[in-house]
């Protein structure tokens, strides 16, 4: 839902409860004075209670529904669980106020108080007024998620209490003129109705403001968050056992932090995707939730030595191919390309090479022995040209060999230091890979062999047309 829109559905909401209980508690207050009932008066200062606690409720949803800010990046939700918490100190304080006097009427001055038609008129209008309100507010907070309306429909909850303990004490004083009722009864019935409702007000504070403290501290349940680190862990790429997860609320809007390990030597294209799969799962299983996930490569059991080859290449920021495992009784043998730049002496290339074996070493418990080919590497574009005699000049060699059947030049490359040539050659469908890279390997080594200005041989498999 549009935060906009609901903050002031919630704004509107809130300003019919100021009117709501300032007239219920303008009407209560004068006909308690006028006829001296203390659970009337009580009811009174019960509503007017109420009164503040829904300005502060108006005052704390207008803050909510303000934009993030430099100060506030996460927003200004926390405002609602802040005005729930005020309206309920307000509360508290009065039921405590209200619980005083009423225990001095009951147990050193008891009185009855004069009841009349006003009496039960205005309390039959609060009445119909709470019933009203408290279902208005209730579903308000459910639909917009606000605390401080679900404070405020509690105000109204309770005020319905309230308002039948001191009817039900009216009624007591009022019946006492027609039937003969102990004395010590109507003369204490009032204010019976006035404690009950102030330790009805008291229970409400303290329900309300514990769940607004609870909130304000952060307070998550833990079946939240072993669910979610589940959900995490269920998908593919995450490493088990590695997720660590934290979620807070501002308001009640969540945000979950995600740590989660995924196997080494993976591309950063493949964690993004991981990333974002996660930030789905959360929000399905938490609506709403904002997600912010970060991933770290882990080694996972059974890695392999290669995987482990490439982990190290890349923490040393190295550039390694064409690597080869190899078994040889109990030991293990790893061939493997090292790229350097060509502008590297010797000598410090061969620092890189030491680096990188000394790092495998270490990473595997096994014995291993490791063999590193330097090839020089330049990223730089070189010149080079295309002549149609050269071309030509492998086309009439391909000819002659019996590895350049199906085989067609793509192009032919003159460069400084000899020729490059690309090919293309066609093989059945459901040949293997292998069988295909050996296929290649022999017609790149017999065109050297052929012309020896031949430095670089690329060939392209392409399937051969079905018959």
């Amino acid at each position: 839902m549009d935060p906009v829109v609901s903050g002031k559905a919630k704004q509107n909401i809130a300003t019919v409860s100021v009117i709501a209980s300032g007239s219920i508690a303008a009407l209560k207050l004068l006909v308690g004075a006028l006829t001296g009932s203390l659970g009337l008066l009580a009811e009174g200062a019960h509503s007017l209670f109420d009164l503040v606690s829904t300005l502060i409720t108006f005052l704390a949803v207008r803050i909510a529904t303000v934009p993030p800010d430099a100060n506030h990046p996460f927003g200004h939700e926390r405002a609602e669980n802040l005005g729930a918490l005020a309206g309920m100190a307000l509360l508290a304080g009065a039921a405590i106020y209200i619980l005083y006097h009423a225990t001095k009427r009951i147990f050193f001055h008891p009185a009855a108080p004069v009841v009349n038609a006003w009496s039960f008129g205005v309390l039959a209008v609060a009445l119909v007024v709470d019933l009203y309100r408290a279902r208005a507010l209730r579903c308000a907070s459910k639909k917009y998620s606000s605390q401080a309306l679900a404070a405020d429909a509690e105000h109204f909850k309770n005020d319905i209490l309230g308002t039948l303990a001191v009817l039900a004490g009216l009624t007591v004083v009022q019946l006492s003129h027609f039937i003969s009722l102990p004395d010590w009864l109507v003369l204490r019935a009032d204010a019976l109705a006035a404690a009950v409702v102030a330790c009805i007000a008291l229970r409400s504070a303290w329900r309300m403001g514990t769940e607004a403290i609870r909130a304000l501290m952060g307070d998550v349940p833990v079946e939240l968050t072993e669910r979610l680190k589940r959900t995490v862990e269920s998908l593919e790429g995450v490493v088990k056992g590695s997720t660590e997860l934290r979620t807070h609320f501002v308001g009640n809007r969540p945000y979950v932090d995600v740590t989660l390990g995924t196997p080494r030597g993976g591309s950063l294209e493949s964690a993004h995707h991981l990333t974002e799969a996660v930030e789905k799962a959360i929000q399905d299983q938490l609506a709403g939730a904002q997600a912010t996930v970060h991933v770290e490569p882990k080694a996972i059991p059974h890695e392999g030595p290669a995987a482990s080859l490439r982990a190290i290449a890349d923490q040393l920021r190295l550039r390694v191919h064409n690597v080869n495992v190899y078994t040889i009784d109990s030991r293990i043998r790893i061939d493997v390309d090292l790229e350097l730049p060509n502008t590297l002496t010797l000598a410090q290339a061969h620092r890189y090479s030491e680096n990188l074996e000394r790092a495998l070493c270490r990473e595997l418990s096994d014995p291993v022995a490791v063999a590193i080919h330097l090839e020089p590497r330049s990223d730089k574009p070189r010149p080079a040209t295309i002549r149609p005699s050269s071309t030509q000049e492998i086309r009439d060699l391909l000819s002659k060999l019996p590895h350049g059947t199906n085989t067609r030049v793509r192009d032919v490359l003159e460069t400084d230091e000899g020729l490059v040539v690309t090919l293309e050659r066609e093989f059945p469908g459901d040949m293997s890979l292998r069988q295909v890279h050996e296929a290649m390997t022999d017609l790149e080594r017999s065109l050297k062999v052929a012309l020896p200005k031949i430095i670089r041989v690329h060939v392209d498999p392409e399937l051969l047309p079905p018959a």
